[in-house]
């Protein structure tokens, strides 16, 4: 595992520790679960978690930061900005990154300071590639000074994780892309933040993932049912939490074969719960990944199909990752002419990274059609 002991990736906000017992074959006994959707290192071994000393209305700890690879230190007097531990090697963090630029062009007076543990000249070349999709300061803490009075003080020992100061006081501690995040930096820059209300929402996310928590170690004991019903119990007295709890409720009833009451669950997620294009692509891949080593099932398929179609509408089919997904989706779903429209779509915006899978994946969808 590269990068520090304490820095496990952890999955991008709706994608939680449990899919990848679902999805990519480990048991979920296989699993070393946290309570707050850390992926683990190494499957099947137990995480030791940081004693918590640093939470939400406590004073923030100093910066000591070794290099700055872009942009330049924050002023002393500066007491309300954003710090994000990260690293290159992250599949997560590297998803976060365009969203963390965008925030701070939303919110130029709060500065947004990257954080690595790696060596400079790695973070660098990494930053270079990146240009202006990176638009944020950018420092490493090579000696681990930093990671240990924010992450390890926190609790924390996955990434990416964010932290928000205000007026010299911890605001918000988590997932860069959690709804709260921005909410917390949406409240400072209306002026209508206190510290008295992030400590309540703080409180309200604690008592959320211990649901979670206690709804995958039932599945972990074969409880599937009992699963169902805490998580059901749970959206009952949180509405507002709906959203996340519900993406976990269909994530349980495919890992427990309850695949047509998952896809009603899924109907709701895509018609009128999830408005997240990301999430929603997140839960439709997996359940047809070729990867998968096996043919998915007719229920997988309309599960992935209904929620593709949903995240493409959102995205207004600008988004290559998606338009794979939905191509793949209706290939599966036997609609072939329309998967070869939508993966040629797929192929002019296809990034660099990931053209040559979506291009094999066209070529594979124009032979079939010869058959």
């Amino acid at each position: 595992m590269k990068g520090g002991i304490d820095m496990l990736p952890r999955p991008t906000r709706f994608t939680v520790a449990l899919s990848l017992a679902f999805f990519m074959g480990f048991t979920p006994l296989a699993i070393a679960w946290q309570d707050d959707d850390k992926v683990p290192a190494n499957p099947g071994k137990k995480e030791t978690r940081p004693a918590k000393t640093l939470g939400v209305g406590d004073p923030a700890p100093a910066l000591t930061l070794d290099t700055f690879v872009k942009g330049k230190a924050i002023s002393a007097t500066t007491k309300t900005y954003v710090v994000e531990f990260w690293a290159t090697w992250c599949p997560p963090c590297r998803t976060s990154i365009p969203h963390l630029t965008d925030l701070q062009k939303k919110f130029p007076k709060i500065p947004f300071v990257g954080v690595s543990d790696e060596k400079s000249d790695i973070v660098e070349g990494f930053v270079k590639d990146m240009g202006p999709k990176m638009a944020y300061i950018v420092a490493t803490d090579k000696d681990k000074t930093t990671s240990g009075d924010w992450m390890r003080a926190a609790g924390q020992n996955g990434i990416p994780t964010a932290f928000v100061v205000f007026e010299g006081k911890v605001a918000f501690i988590g997932h860069p892309m959690d709804k709260n995040f921005e909410k917390t930096l949406d409240s400072i820059g209306q002026g209508k933040f206190t510290i008295e209300v992030a400590i309540k929402l703080a409180e309200k996310t604690k008592e959320i993932g211990m649901v979670r928590s206690t709804a995958i170690k039932q599945v972990q004991g074969g409880k599937v049912d009992e699963a169902v019903a805490t998580l059901d119990t749970a959206i009952g007295k949180s509405p507002e939490d709906q959203a996340d709890l519900a993406t976990l409720k269909f994530q349980v009833l495919m890992f427990g074969k309850k695949e047509d009451q998952a896809l009603e669950v899924a109907n709701d997620l895509a018609s009128r719960i999830l408005t997240d294009s990301q999430a929603l692509n997140e839960l439709a891949f997996p359940l047809i990944d070729p990867k998968n080593g096996k043919k998915p099932s007719s229920a997988r398929v309309k599960a992935a199909l209904v929620l593709a179609q949903a995240a493409d509408k959102i995205v207004g089919g600008k988004d290559g990752n998606i338009a794979d997904t939905l191509g793949l989706a209706l290939f599966l779903s036997g609609d072939k002419a329309q998967a070869i429209q939508v993966q040629e779509r797929a192929v002019r915006l296809a990034t660099k990274g990931n053209k040559e899978e979506v291009e094999a994946r066209l070529k594979e969808f124009r032979e079939s059609g010869k058959n």
